[in-house]
């Protein structure tokens, strides 16, 4: 997403779980990466595909992330791939993406091996139905402990949407993935005017390209409004949008559904203008993590209280409301 009116140039990731009407990467060989044998692509992007393969030694299952070939010679793109790894083996949080080695086929195509998941995206489950306050707050808490984790690891993710947040199959257990965009606290600013990130859930400081950890907190607010609202903060073309995340001030979300008023206010501190005035990734993991106990016994005491996950006359619904 670029446009030439704007001083720099936003641009949203390609997510390599994303369907397309392309057909996945040739697998060099008899289907075979290295040790791991392919069993079946599990979803595109702009730039590659995954696909569910198993070691050969033992069996066991894993994903890979493969650049296509064409983009093999591309020094940046494989830089970025490769970052991933960098990235993810500085950090071992169960909920943070194992990424377990960046290789290259023996015909040079770079991929990962990744562990493997079995769920679907949070971006997925909350297309298909309005998920109820307490799920929203647990799940919110798990990606807020996570992300905390990176941050001590010095990283910061700069894309942190419904798209990246991953939910287990059988549970409500969180994965954050996807780390195209992240970079280390002590990289300086982009000198070359790109700005890398989701437009509808960037940070102003973001904006400037110059991304910190408050400014995953940031995304975490905008991923949160969404979840309890059906909508996005702000919309409109990339340049409202960005004068939008600069300058205004988000509706309350309590104005389009019922919720507790901890969790409003826990959304709109996530969402200052001023990253000193959010709350650091730590902070916002403990207070949802109480408030979500605080809402389990409430639950236990009285199923219909507000707050206490069920719908009211003032849901949305999320089909209809999602902002395109």
């Amino acid at each position: 997403m670029a446009s030439a009116t704007l001083p720099k140039t936003a641009t949203a990731t390609h997510d390599v779980r994303a369907t397309s009407t392309r057909g996945p990467a040739p697998a060099p060989g008899p289907h075979r990466f290295g040790d791991h044998a392919v069993l079946a692509p599990l979803a595109r992007g702009g730039m590659g595909g995954v696909y569910m393969a198993c070691e050969v030694a033992t069996g066991a299952r894993v994903a890979l992330k493969v650049l296509d070939p064409q983009f093999a010679n591309h020094a940046q793109i494989v830089d970025r791939l490769y970052g991933e790894h960098a990235i993810a083996s500085r950090i071992r949080h169960p909920g943070v993406l194992d990424i377990r080695a960046a290789k290259r086929t023996a015909d040079n195509v770079p991929y990962l091996v990744m562990e493997y998941l079995d769920g679907e995206s949070l971006n997925t489950i909350a297309e298909r139905e309005t998920l109820p306050t307490e799920r929203i707050i647990s799940i919110a808490a798990q990606v807020a402990a996570a992300v905390a984790a990176l941050h001590d690891a010095g990283v910061v993710h700069c894309d942190i949407k419904p798209d990246n947040i991953f939910i287990l199959a059988n549970s409500d257990r969180v994965k954050v993935i996807d780390f195209g965009v992240s970079r280390f606290t002590s990289e300086p600013p982009s000198d070359d005017g790109a700005i890398a990130g989701t437009p509808w859930c960037m940070a102003p400081e973001q904006w400037d390209g110059a991304p910190v950890p408050a400014s995953d907190v940031y995304a975490l607010g905008c991923t949160m409004f969404e979840l309890v609202t059906g909508n996005q903060p702000f919309s409109g073309s990339l340049p409202e949008l960005m004068l939008a995340h600069l300058e205004q001030r988000p509706a309350r979300p309590s104005w389009m559904r019922a919720i507790p008023m901890e969790l409003e206010r826990l959304i709109l501190r996530s969402l200052a203008k001023d990253p000193a005035q959010r709350p650091t990734m730590h902070e916002l993991a403990y207070e949802l993590s109480r408030l979500l106990a605080t809402q389990s016994r409430s639950s236990m005491s009285s199923p219909r209280s507000a707050g206490s996950g069920l719908s009211s006359g003032n849901d949305v619904n999320r089909a209809s409301a999602r902002a395109a």
